[in-house]
């Protein structure tokens, strides 16, 4: 899928490089030399500005403009978000494992085996029936407890950009206000995060949910004993990497495979909604 955040243009570096070097045998020559800047310093773009750029190409700043425009990146300040874009996921790190010590090392390799465990779930029929409950219900109720309620929140706003009627369920806040309006259970799902050592309610308000008919999707660690007993589909992201804390990087992971499952499940209907959400945010000027 395309990216998603308004910090991150729709379309991508690597697009925008391709269509220029198709494209710049047809451009006027002040144009040609700002593309061609472009192709030949494709590796320090992150420094330079428009008025640098100009200086170096020896055009107008306006013309440097008028190029990126042409190819469908809005100025300067989106250029610099397609290459964040690019090396946020895609770019090289300057550490190699061998200038890691092995004290950090070990975690590592703890963090880096508690993604593969969540990768390896998403050929599974668990992985399959979360998605499908997730995006084919009416609507959709994302919770969490204590210190991964920020997370279940981050992931309720995440997902409401993939499908609609989403909304974050805070059972203490609440009282359950929100699931007395809400469609009919059959009709809803309800996503759990929890993680050891799982809140009081989590277990509870996962078997209310069942009595009423609701789907359970839950997305825990590698402790949790009663998930299969409770849940439709579970996504395990083992917590215990030897840091202070237990890790939620492999929740985090889980999350977001889930979302872009959703998406991916209705493609038109998240690009639209995407589409929409940036303009608006950008009527408000938030990005």
């Amino acid at each position: 899928m395309a990216s998603g955040f308004a910090s991150y243009p729709d379309a991508t570096f690597e697009r925008l490089t391709a269509t220029i070097r198709s494209e710049i045998p047809n451009l006027p020559k002040q144009e040609a030399k700002v593309a061609q800047f472009l192709l030949l310093n494709l590796g320090s773009l992150s420094f330079e500005t428009g008025k640098s750029i100009a200086q170096k190409a020896r055009v107008s700043e306006v013309t440097v403009g008028r190029v990126l425009r042409r190819f469908g990146c809005d100025g300067m300040k989106e250029l610099k978000e397609l290459l964040r874009q690019r090396y946020s996921v895609s770019g090289t790190v300057a550490n190699k494992k061998d200038d890691i010590s092995a004290r950090w090392r070990s975690t590592l390799n703890a963090e880096l085996d508690a993604i593969r465990t969540v990768f390896a779930q998403l050929d599974g029929q668990l992985f399959e029936e979360a998605t499908r409950r997730l995006s084919s219900a009416e609507e959709v109720f994302v919770t969490g407890f204590q210190t991964v309620r920020g997370l279940a929140e981050d992931a309720a706003r995440r997902l409401s950009l993939a499908r609609s009627h989403v909304r974050y369920l805070s059972p203490h806040d609440g009282m359950l206000a929100e699931w007395l309006s809400s469609p009919a259970p059959e009709n809803s799902c309800l996503l759990m995060v929890d993680v050891v050592p799982y809140a009081g309610e989590a277990q509870s308000l996962a078997q209310l949910a069942r009595q009423q008919n609701r789907s359970v999707v839950l997305v825990t660690d590698e402790y949790c004993h009663w998930a299969n007993e409770v849940a439709h589909a579970t996504l395990f992201a083992p917590s215990s990497t030897g840091l202070f804390l237990e890790s939620t990087l492999g929740l985090n992971v889980a999350l977001a495979l889930l979302i872009d499952g959703v998406a991916r499940a209705s493609p038109d209907d998240a690009q639209a909604r995407l589409r929409e959400w940036k303009g608006l945010t950008r009527q408000l000027k938030l990005f």
